[in-house]
């Protein structure tokens, strides 16, 4: 996988500005008519749950380790040590994003949760209460999308876009990413390091957690047959709960 950009990032900035509200108001329409269209995914910084690799092989009918190695890069979260997985706008012949063709984004029904949610950005922190989210509008210099009539509420926004079931299907693993964060300890234990890992490549997940050591730390011990039957994204869900069985 290459290895362009900066070797850490972190997820624990604290947000610099107020952040919106379900029913705080934005004008937005992007189309192909404008002048910037495509623009903005020329240098994408894609942040890829294991759930927005699921639905993107399921598009382009490849293996997980196809999809990682032709069109992402994996870096480390800071604080937590662990991998995190971007698209990669340097793996594309013409630079930008891979998925990006003249009329638009080639794999716009199983787009990524932060693709469907921009010109809207968020950032989430772990409090006593759980997982919290800020969100924040991403009004870039050059888009044309804000001139326009067309208003959405946040709210109006994130259901029209789909965002909802993507970002149901990422919030157990950034909740598991930022509490071991938070813990504090690096590096991650070998046996929490290999699953998270494995959380992006279903075939890997699979394998792993049919080996009798992680059958017995995830209490799956006799359960192996039944792993094969899961669908990838059962198995995701499972992962989750094993991850979450091995924090301190």
């Amino acid at each position: 996988m290459a290895q362009n950009g900066p070797a850490t990032v972190s997820l624990y900035r604290q947000p610099d500005q107020e952040s919106l509200a379900l029913d705080s108001s934005f004008n937005f329409h992007c189309h192909a008519g404008l002048a910037c269209f495509n623009r903005c995914c020329r240098t994408p910084t894609i942040l890829l749950s294991p759930y927005d690799l699921l639905r993107l092989r399921q598009i382009l009918g490849i293996t997980s380790a196809a999809l990682l190695t032709r069109y992402t890069r994996r870096e480390t979260e800071e604080s937590s040590n662990l991998p995190l997985v971007f698209l990669d706008p340097f793996n594309s012949p013409g630079g930008g994003c891979p998925f990006a063709g003249p009329q638009g984004c080639t794999v716009y029904a199983n787009r990524p949760a932060a693709c469907r949610l921009f010109p809207i950005t968020m950032g989430s922190g772990l409090t006593e209460q759980g997982l919290v989210d800020h969100y924040f509008c991403r009004r870039l210099d050059y888009c044309r999308g804000f001139d326009t009539e067309v208003q959405w509420t946040l709210g109006s926004w994130m259901a029209n876009q789909g965002f909802t079931e993507y970002d149901a299907g990422r919030r157990e693993w950034l909740e598991i990413l930022l509490a071991k964060g938070l813990r504090g300890i690096i590096p991650p234990e070998p046996q929490f390091q290999d699953l998270f890992a494995a959380l992006y490549e279903p075939e890997g997940l699979r394998r792993l957690l049919s080996e009798p050591a992680f059958l017995q730390v995830c209490d799956l011990a006799g359960q192996a047959a039944a792993l094969a039957g899961l669908s990838d994204l059962a198995l995701l869900n499972l992962g989750y709960r094993c991850l979450k069985s091995l924090l301190p």
